[in-house]
């Protein structure tokens, strides 16, 4: 790996963790497609696991205090189903298929996250928590993006932001780990992977602790705008780099 995309691989990694300290979510939504682009789509996916692991352990030793554990291990068990299906779709699809995927799903989870918290929400159910954790499990193995089916099933469950934010981390935590787990023991944690994540991680820190300030200093829904707003264009233009290469 040269010295160029490692550090572009911090500088992404920073703005990632920026958001992830913000609002809970949002690192492997920013940091893989983007890094994709600048990379190959699999090792991408390869380092967001990786650094998943630092950002959620390094937010949830900050909001540690609030964490609700009742929805956890439905979450839990759920992500177990699904993980094994999302690994072997990483493990046949190509590279350019794979940074389509990360494009769409990018792109969709964006516009339901949007559109979410203007819905009505049913209620907090065991099935409801397997059904999140396994969309979860698939969608962590096959693109490091693990993240919306468990935030948009815990949106209007759980109204107060400060137990929201830290019950995902504690949600994040334990599934990074284990993904990661994964990738190491499938061969997909390489050299090149761990010098992209080790440019990265102490931007990736610095962006944790800039994050943990703004959550003081800005007004959450004007940044949950601004964050949908920069997914949006991302996805879209990781979809159309996609196209073109196929074409």
């Amino acid at each position: 790996m040269d010295t160029e995309t490692a550090l572009l691989a911090g500088l992404i990694a920073f703005v990632a963790a920026v958001c992830q300290a913000v609002t809970g979510f949002a690192f492997a939504l920013i940091f893989a497609p983007l890094f994709a682009l600048a990379w190959e789509p699999k090792p991408a996916v390869a380092v967001a696991v990786l650094l998943s692991v630092v950002v959620n352990a390094l937010v949830l030793l900050q909001v540690r205090g609030h964490i609700t554990h009742g929805s956890l291990p439905g979450l839990y068990a759920g992500y177990l189903v699904g993980v094994g299906p999302g690994l072997l779709f990483l493990q046949v699809v190509s590279g350019e298929v794979l940074q389509i995927t990360l494009g769409v799903v990018v792109l969709f989870a964006t516009m339901v996250l949007y559109v979410r918290p203007k819905t009505e929400t049913g209620p907090d159910t065991i099935l409801g928590r397997l059904a999140a954790g396994a969309a979860s499990g698939a969608s962590a193995s096959a693109t490091s993006i693990g993240g919306p089916p468990v935030v948009l099933y815990m949106l209007g469950r759980e109204p107060d932001m400060h137990r929201f934010r830290a019950t995902l981390q504690a949600y994040f935590l334990p599934i990074s780990i284990f993904t990661l787990t994964l990738f190491v023991i499938v061969g997909r944690i390489d050299r090149d992977v761990l010098t992209a994540g080790g440019v990265a991680a102490p931007l990736l820190a610095l962006g944790v602790l800039v994050g943990a300030w703004l959550r003081g200093h800005i007004h959450a829904e004007l940044f949950r705008r601004l964050v949908v707003g920069m997914l949006v264009a991302m996805s879209l233009m990781v979809v159309l780099f996609a196209v073109v290469d196929i074409a």
